[in-house]
């Protein structure tokens, strides 16, 4: 899935001022309206689903906000203080951390984006790794996969599905070999989330074409999913889009949809 001139899939977001006046240049014809539906925090739900950590998907079935209950869970490991003592920056810091595990983010480079010292991020990935043990395990697992079989997968009703080879898991350079032992479980977070996606966006347009309906599929950016429709119909679209994109088999972990509705792709209003 990609496009080009223009390749819109790398348009900035629309919270910055250059990407709200690039994405309002994309418009609704007279009488239609777009709506854009995206997965929330795709892919920390994948991570709990093939993880299967019980202490991920009780966050995620709670319905709290998951970068704010982890500052809190980890609180007195990583900070000192009590989780109801946790402020915004914390969940900032939080929030790199559970990015940062599953992109293989140095210590250093992590450090430096939440502005601490290299012990205190370590300290504090640890202590992530220590509110969810199945997660640690789960990256372990993978890597170790990789190590001897050479190849990553990505997995589809918790079963491995497509295999993508790990070609530098014993390169003697450090960086190289570090790069691809990250890939080892961030494959499988990345390569199933956008599986799952390409599955919602297929069977979404196989119902627009079946029902007939007055709408079609504009676009796909990451994780969302962009639609041009009638206006008096979008509210039937919004419900039944978002059934199909959460109606997939996740271990329990539930899918949730963000849905933004508006006449210009930049200035599309939450729902």
């Amino acid at each position: 899935i990609s496009c080009s001139e223009p390749n819109v899939q790398q348009i900035p977001r629309a919270s910055t001022e250059l990407g709200a006046m690039a994405r309002n240049c994309f418009v609704a014809p007279k009488g239609r309206i777009l709506v854009q539906l995206d997965y929330s925090q795709l892919e920390l739900r994948i991570v709990a689903m093939l993880s299967g950590d019980k202490n991920m998907i009780d966050v995620f079935k709670s319905g709290e906000d998951y970068h704010m209950k982890t500052a809190q869970t980890i609180s007195k490991q990583a900070w000192g203080i009590e989780p109801e003592d946790v402020t915004k920056d914390h969940r900032t810091a939080a929030k790199s951390v559970n990015f940062g595990l599953l992109y293989g983010m140095s210590n250093n480079t992590l450090a430096k984006r939440i502005g601490c010292s290299t012990r205190e991020a370590e300290k504090i990935q640890r202590a992530v790794f220590g509110s969810f043990p199945n997660l640690k395990k789960w990256c372990d697992a993978q890597l170790k996969i990789a190590r001897r079989e050479g190849i990553a997968y990505t997995y589809w009703n918790n079963k491995p599905a497509r295999i993508r080879p790990m070609f530098r898991i014993a390169d003697h350079d450090d960086y190289t070999r570090r790069k691809a032992e990250h890939g080892s479980w961030n494959t499988p977070v990345q390569g199933s989330a956008s599986d799952l996606c390409l599955a919602s966006l297929a069977k979404c347009v196989d119902w627009l074409v079946k029902e007939k309906y007055p709408a079609k599929l504009v676009l796909t950016v990451h994780d969302s999913l962009l639609f041009e429709v009638a206006e008096a119909k979008y509210d039937e679209l919004l419900g039944e889009i978002s059934r199909i994109m959460t109606s997939w088999p996740t271990n329990g972990v539930p899918l949730v949809v963000d849905a933004e509705v508006g006449y210009a792709w930049g200035n599309l209003q939450e729902l």
